[in-house]
């Protein structure tokens, strides 16, 4: 197996969270991924993930940004991303990033945001493109 470079890697996984179904993105997954990387450059890592993971009355407040974090968390935690990282959920990427140095959390804010700049291309690419074929019927 030939080895990938990153940006491989983050369109490989990506791809992989786009293609899952509407209920593991969460049903607001498409809205969510256009305001996370701001939520995070303007916020921080830390406090975006904490907003998304808010619990509510019957669950997550905002499942679809809680899915996405899922994904990063995942992401992250892939060999083949250069981390410290062993988390496969939000939660437990908050707790590690929390007890984490400053350079585990600069390089994990990098790579959330280098990551969401594929997923957000593929999540809503896919949504736009079945817009316009409806529109042309």
């Amino acid at each position: 197996m030939s080895l990938q470079n990153l940006e491989q890697v983050r369109a490989k996984s990506a791809i992989t969270f786009a293609s899952s179904p509407a209920e593991k993105r969460g049903k607001v997954g498409g809205e969510a991924i256009k305001k996370i990387p701001a939520m995070i450059m303007n916020n921080g890592l830390l406090a975006s993930i904490a907003y998304s993971i808010e619990e509510g009355k019957t669950g997550f407040a905002r499942p679809g940004f809680a899915a996405i974090f899922d994904a990063i968390a995942k992401h992250l935690s892939s060999s083949e991303i250069p981390t410290d990282i062993s988390a496969s959920t939000a939660k437990q990427l908050i707790d590690q990033l929390a007890e984490s140095n400053s350079q585990t959390l600069k390089l994990a804010t990098a790579e959330s945001l280098a990551w969401l700049g594929y997923a957000r291309r593929f999540v809503s690419g896919g949504s736009e493109d079945q817009h316009q074929e409806e529109d042309h019927q």
